[in-house]
């Protein structure tokens, strides 16, 4: 009897809402699917509306504190606007979906939050006391990276057009105009550095306002990161084998290296002295490894790692003086010293495709998103060992984690 009032009531809403459009008699209609992940959602999110079983001329309506908006793409975008609970409804004449969305408040001030870039649902905070799930931030794109800074934290778009800046005290939700960004960097004073694989051709990074600056920086742009002390920049160019220094106020060229195919995730050490590099391998599997470079005076090779199967991110744990390296294809996390980059210890078994680590010195643990478990994987950095209760469930292909304090 509850589906069927729910049934009832979704039919009879669609009805008022979608106008003249025609609706089957209840009891003939054909399902249909409104697709968006099963978690509560946060105020402000902006979530990318699909269905499954609805003609593309589908009308689409809300009943609650939420707005629906199309693209000029042609793709529908639902806004949280208050908290509650919102009922979205689609008919195309033949067929009826609903759905309901939770809508939470914006996260207590003083909460520290670790947030998770899931590249299908978006961002997953979890309260860092106890772990527990608070819910989901949904920028209306597909987040690959985020990077917290002065209480500010950013979330790329890899796929759309949209860089995406959260605020808190007040709670806060900005859009920058900036198209397929990959990864992400804060420097000292706050301002975001993005990585976009493909801008007019080539790699670049952009420092990220309301008028973004770019800057071409070779073939394929991905990794980042960012010297705070000096206000330098450093660009991993997949496709070109090499790695850029920029200074960060001119977004000018300073250096280039040559490091090998497929240079994919970078690390800083504290004083940034030390650049660490990930090749994520050929054409040919095993033939991956990590690459330690001397920043000063000049940018050069110090030290090589073995060769890895599939590797991919890195977190530098510099007090322990270990360097955590995942591999994507082993499912492990290697841990190496970051002077030889001879392993140190044997490697962590992981969830399925560990994507890129986070070290977090004052919790003194490793973070891992597992992008195809949908799993956050969390070590203690003294031991080595899994934490209780994890991995953590989590929302579609995470990527990426910061804590946000």
């Amino acid at each position: 009897m509850k589906a069927l009032r729910t049934t009832l009531f979704a039919c009879a809403a669609a009805a008022a809402l979608l106008g003249s459009t025609w609706l089957p008699p209840v009891g003939r209609f054909v399902p249909a699917k409104i697709s968006f992940a099963p978690f509560p959602y946060f105020v402000g999110s902006r979530i990318a509306l699909a269905s499954a079983g609805l003609a593309p001329n589908a009308a689409w309506s809300v009943l609650g504190p939420a707005r629906i908006s199309r693209a000029e793409t042609g793709s529908r975008y639902l806004t949280l606007q208050r908290p509650g609970s919102a009922q979205v409804i689609a008919s195309d004449g033949r067929a009826i979906a609903a759905r309901t969305v939770h809508i939470l408040p914006a996260p207590p001030n003083g909460t520290t939050l670790i947030a998770v870039a899931c590249y299908d649902d978006g961002v997953a905070l979890y309260d860092a006391r106890n772990l527990s799930l608070l819910g989901l931030v949904a920028t209306g794109g597909s987040p690959s990276d985020l990077a917290a800074g002065d209480r500010r934290l950013a979330v790329t778009d890899n796929d759309g057009s949209a860089f995406t800046v959260i605020e808190r005290a007040p709670w806060r939700i900005v859009r920058r105009p900036l198209a397929a960004s990959d990864e992400v960097a804060a420097s000292s004073n706050g301002t975001f550095f993005a990585t976009l694989r493909d801008y007019e051709g080539f790699g670049a990074v952009a420092r990220v306002a309301a008028q973004p600056r770019v800057a071409k920086t070779g073939m394929t742009a991905e990794g980042i990161a960012v010297d705070r002390r000096r206000d330098l920049l450093y660009v991993a160019n997949v496709n070109d084998g090499s790695v850029l220094e920029l200074d960060a106020r001119t977004m000018k060229p300073v250096a280039r290296i040559a490091v090998g195919s497929r240079v994919f995730s970078l690390a800083l050490d504290a004083d940034g002295s030390h650049l660490y590099a990930v090749r994520n391998g050929g054409l040919t599997d095993d033939d991956g490894d990590v690459v330690e470079i001397a920043t000063r005076p000049r940018l050069r090779i110090v030290a090589r790692s073995a060769l890895l199967n599939l590797p991919l991110g890195l977190a530098l744990d510099g007090g322990a003086h270990r360097l955590f390296v995942t591999d994507e294809a082993s499912d492990v996390v290697y841990v190496l010293d970051p002077q030889t980059l001879h392993a140190i210890h044997a490697p962590l078994q992981t969830c399925h495709t560990p994507w890129d680590p986070t070290f977090d010195a004052r919790s003194n643990r490793l973070y891992v998103p597992c992008a195809r478990d949908n799993r956050l994987d969390i070590f203690n950095a003294s031991t080595l060992a899994r934490i209780p209760g994890a991995p953590l469930r989590t929302a579609g292909y995470p990527l990426a984690v910061a804590v946000w304090r």
